[in-house]
């Protein structure tokens, strides 16, 4: 085995967005790595950096200190392993950064803790190891440049300023580099709320933000990129052909899924869409090192004619040597037809601006 790889929480990593909760909500920046009491349902993958060596041996007091800091439960816990990473790839690709990023792992020791009555109870987590990354966590002395912000700033930078969620790490034992492996989520400063939703309940913990085909006013409202559009606004311009539209969409991706499924040379596949709806594309995967972006329009209809966002075509320019379009018509056909197209294909299609909107 040449590489570690490893998927964390997918919505405790994420950089760009705007928090729109009345009440706030930062990353959780965590993973549990053994919260159930059967080892087989434990994060292996994880717990196979500690397998290799790749702790950093001896961590300064103050370092240490930074880590341990108590938690809402002032549960007590003690440092299992801490690792610097300072070779960093973005999807593959070199990442711009003189910083290293940092992450480490957690151990409750605390068998006694106190409840939010302030009663003395047993802790149920006791024992329990998370691994920690925290976008804050800064220590630049005693030989350390850790600076996590800045790595992803550097990233939000190099990916074309949009918004992204950090779905897992591959670490190359041979090149000794950390690859963060990204989903764009949407535009620089996209609301959070669009991204995730809140749980109910006292922790309020983010899920995510699913968006129902049938609520073509949001779909839409998704694809003005940085343009907040009411809802009637929307509803008056569009009305229910998006609708249809919506799923006429999906059915076309669940085809383009089902080829590449059984395409040699790919893995990785990932339905992007459905999981991160704001996305300005559809489906991720990596032919070999690189990383492929594909998008996917359909039509009931035989037309030749597809429509794209502001943000859509952004994003197409600015991955343009990994990105390809399907148009799928005929698409509730028993044999639809399937074209491809790449950027430069479609930057020389004719093309119409249907509407003009206007902001006074």
């Amino acid at each position: 085995m040449d590489k570690i790889k490893f998927n964390i929480d997918e919505k405790s990593l994420f950089y760009g967005m705007v928090n729109d909760f009345e009440r706030g909500q930062t990353a959780t920046v965590h993973t549990p790595l053994n919260q159930s009491k059967d080892p087989n349902k434990w994060h292996l993958d994880i717990l196979e950096l500690n397998r290799h060596d790749l702790e950093t041996k001896i961590i300064p007091k103050e370092l240490q200190k930074e880590c341990l800091r108590n938690t809402t439960s002032q549960a007590q816990s003690k440092l299992v392993s801490l690792f610097e990473f300072k070779n960093i790839l973005l999807d593959g690709d070199r990442l711009n950064t003189d910083s290293s990023f940092c992450m480490y792992i957690k151990e409750e020791i605390s068998k006694v803790i106190k409840n939010r009555q302030g009663e003395e109870v047993l802790n149920t987590h006791f024992g329990r190891q998370k691994l920690h990354y925290p976008i804050s966590l800064s220590y630049k002395r005693d030989g350390f440049n850790i600076d996590n912000q800045k790595v992803l700033k550097s990233i939000l930078k190099q990916n074309g300023e949009f918004a992204f969620v950090v779905r897992g790490f591959e670490y190359s034992l041979q090149n000794k580099t950390l690859n963060f492996l990204t989903t764009i989520v949407g535009p620089h400063k996209i609301e959070l709320s669009k991204v995730f939703k809140r749980a109910k309940g006292t922790g309020k913990k983010l899920l995510l933000n699913e968006i129902d085909i049938n609520d073509y006013s949001l779909i839409e409202e998704t694809y003005c990129y940085g343009n907040k559009v009411t809802q009637s606004e929307i509803e008056k311009i569009f009305e229910k052909a998006n609708k249809t539209r919506a799923e006429n969409g999906k059915l076309g991706e669940q085809i383009i899924l089902e080829q590449l499924s059984h395409k040699d040379g790919i893995s990785n596949l990932f339905h992007t869409s459905i999981n991160y709806p704001t996305s300005p594309y559809d489906i991720e995967y990596y032919e070999g090192n690189i990383k492929k972006y594909i998008e996917v329009k359909a039509t009931q209809g035989d037309k030749k004619i597809f429509n794209m966002s502001s943000g859509e075509i952004k994003f197409m320019n600015r991955y343009k040597e990994n990105y390809i379009l399907f148009l799928i018509t005929n698409v509730k056909n028993n044999n639809p037809n399937i074209y491809m197209y790449t950027c430069d294909d479609i930057n020389k299609m004719k093309y119409e601006h249907p509407t003009t909107r206007f902001y006074a």
